[in-house]
């Protein structure tokens, strides 16, 4: 059998624990959008995008650095293939046959050389954007890295502190459950779960705060006639309706907070 009475105080007192459990509530929303904080994410997106630059930009720099050692090599060779037919050719080793071709060589190397060494000046010059490139790469991951960190930083701070809040809450709730009959706030409870978090709320003159709406003069008739003890609800959200008469039995949480 559901419970129909309860004493004015106990009924007041079910008004701090419909305070404690709606900050309870926007407690655990908080911490809700904490673990799902929009601006966490896209820092961290931000941070993963940038890793994957930086990483391309280091990968397009060793390419390059690689292609100018190719380049020096390739000049370093011709250079070692003129030297050596220069000294031949200083040495007046051969005939005049083969001096004649060591000297078209030479003037063929010299130009492979020239085309080499224009070939290297590029890949430098290519090799010194890879590096600017890199460099403003690294300098952006570090700068985003440093924006994740100080925003997950940020709300793994605010998630401590709203955990400390719901622990707190949720012991003064158990404590004040506590001293309440437990069929009342079973009662209250289970009115709580199917009204969307309010299970319990005043009625000020003929409004009921649970639904904010004006109650009609027949159900305010029969409220007002009902005895103090007998449990009365609101006609639009079925929560507990607290009445004035009620409420000057013993002050609530909220008001001795006030004093």
């Amino acid at each position: 059998m559901s419970i129909t009475t309860a004493s004015p105080a106990d009924q007041v007192r079910l008004l701090d624990l419909q305070q404690l459990d709606t900050a309870l509530d926007r407690a655990r929303h908080r911490m809700q959008q904490l673990r799902q904080d929009p601006e966490y994410a896209r820092l961290q997106q931000a941070l993963a995008d940038q890793q994957a630059t930086a990483e391309q930009t280091a990968a397009a720099l060793e390419d390059a650095r690689e292609e100018v050692r190719r380049s020096e090599a390739r000049v370093a060779e011709v250079q070692t293939r003129r030297d050596r037919n220069q000294a031949r050719l200083d040495a007046g080793q051969g005939s005049a046959k083969d001096l004649e071709n060591m000297m078209h060589e030479l003037d063929t190397l010299k130009s492979l050389q020239d085309e080499h060494e224009g070939t290297e000046l590029e890949a430098m010059e290519a090799a010194e954007q890879a590096e600017n490139a890199d460099a403003q790469a690294q300098q952006d991951l570090a700068a985003a890295r440093a924006a994740a960190q100080e925003r997950g930083a940020h709300v793994k701070g605010e998630a401590a502190a709203v955990a400390t809040e719901g622990n707190d809450l949720t012991g003064r709730r158990k404590a004040l459950a506590a001293t309440l009959p437990e069929d009342l706030v079973a009662r209250y409870d289970k009115i709580r779960e199917r009204n969307g978090g309010i299970g319990a709320a005043r009625l000020v003159g003929n409004t009921s705060e649970a639904s904010g709406m004006p109650i009609s003069p027949a159900d305010l008739a029969q409220i007002e006639q009902a005895e103090p003890q007998t449990l009365v609800y609101c006609p639009d959200s079925g929560a507990i309706l607290v009445r004035a008469a009620a409420g000057d039995t013993a002050p609530t949480e909220h008001s001795e907070q006030e004093r």
